[in-house]
């Protein structure tokens, strides 16, 4: 009785594994370029909000998502934050997935997202594990958790097939960043990485991808909390501890200071000073090392835009979405990618910032909490900072340099 009841589990672990596997294999496979070949993805970062949210929010991502006619969303953390209606309430909480969504939804556009440091302490009751099954009940989400025994949660890959289905042509890499370090009682030390533990999982899941493709497969990495390296790299990083005066004071033995460096990014703007991890486990060692890993985008930084080139990557700050959170008004925006299957070696790049979208024509924008005037001042302020750095932009092209441009 014994070895017919061990024979019958043995079918069902069978059978419960072969749909595991199934699941993910299709989820990787969901994706692809179009008819032209071409593939193309929406950024939005720290939209930060919860039920109601702000009627400004939702304006700018249909304008957004209108304006792009994106194949993939993107959600780069602090996404649905606790409910303005009733504090604390699952149910009012759930309804800011609804409305965040709805704009996808609608139009029948797949997504996926990161966890943030904001999301893993909005809702104390939920866990983050709770929290991806909510995403998870709506249509189009792909988001999964590759491994649940990794550092944090929906930690996963999604594969692109190229547009004749053939073969995986690109590959997105979505990494859990976690929150916050704390110390043995329990009061926070710093924001959390990446962790080792991850970083293995992405270089066999890598070193899998080019195997099966015979070439390594070119591709995104999404994450919320910048990485050390880039943050050593674009501010003014002294190479000892100074205490109160840093920024923060790395494990490493470094400082980050609170001053930008002007040598450290090739374009866009530093308006805060960047927040990372004091602690590095080396995942952009191992990105860089791989070399499959064509940029990495983060949020976190909501006033952010600098676009770097850090130790072959490049390294890419999305402005803030949020109209409820702290946010530029002049940088204030998402991101949109273009991908084109005949040269995968580079990607078109464009801010969509939501002074330009509140000016064109037909925008809900204008009225909502602010006026046309308001934008057009901010709009104006934007390009003035432009045209004031452009001197710096020219000397991008210096050889050897890489700088403000």
């Amino acid at each position: 009785m014994k070895k017919v009841l061990s024979v019958i589990l043995a079918v069902i672990m069978l059978v419960s594994c072969t749909a595991i596997s199934f699941a993910a294999d299709s989820k990787s496979t969901a994706l692809q370029f179009n008819k032209d070949g071409k593939f193309k993805i929406l950024i939005f970062a720290d939209i930060q909000d919860g039920y109601p949210m702000e009627d400004d929010l939702i304006a700018f991502m249909n304008q957004a998502l209108d304006k792009a006619q994106p194949d993939f969303v993107v959600f780069l953390g602090d996404n649905v934050m606790g409910p303005k209606s009733i504090p604390g309430d699952v149910d009012e909480y759930v309804k800011g997935f609804d409305q965040a969504l709805a704009p996808l939804i609608e139009r029948e556009i797949p997504f996926s997202f990161v966890f943030g440091n904001h999301d893993d302490e909005t809702m104390p009751s939920l866990t983050k594990e709770q929290m991806l099954e909510i995403y998870q009940r709506y249509d189009g989400c792909l988001a999964y958790d590759a491994d649940p025994e990794l550092h944090g949660t929906a930690t996963h890959n999604l594969e692109v097939l190229s547009s004749d289905g053939t073969h995986t042509a690109f590959n997105m890499w979505f990494m859990d960043s976690g929150d916050y370090v704390f110390d043995e009682n329990g009061e926070k030390l710093h924001y959390d990485c990446v962790r080792k533990d991850q970083i293995e999982w992405y270089e066999q899941t890598s070193k899998a991808l080019e195997e099966k493709n015979g070439a390594p497969v070119p591709s995104f990495m999404f994450q919320h909390i910048v990485p050390a390296d880039v943050a050593q790299q674009v501010m003014v990083t002294l190479p000892f501890h100074i205490g109160d005066l840093a920024h923060y004071d790395m494990d490493d033995g470094t400082a980050v200071t609170y001053l930008p460096n002007i040598f450290g990014f090739k374009a866009g703007m530093v308006g805060e000073g960047l927040c990372p991890s004091t602690e590095n486990d080396g995942q952009w060692d191992a990105i860089s090392e791989r070399g499959d890993v064509l940029a990495c985008f983060f949020g976190h930084d909501h006033k952010n835009t600098y676009q770097a080139r850090v130790k072959g990557v490049d390294a890419i700050n999305v402005p803030g979405t949020t109209f409820r959170s702290y946010s530029s008004k002049i940088h204030q925006g998402c991101m949109v990618l273009t991908l084109d299957e005949k040269d995968l070696s580079k990607y078109e790049q464009e801010t969509y910032y939501v002074t330009s979208l509140a000016l064109e024509k037909g925008s809900e924008l204008p009225n909502l909490s602010r006026s046309k005037a308001n934008y057009g001042f901010y709009e104006f302020l934007r390009i003035f900072l432009k045209v004031l750095l452009t001197p710096f932009k020219m000397l991008a092209n210096v050889p050897g340099k890489i700088i403000y441009g």
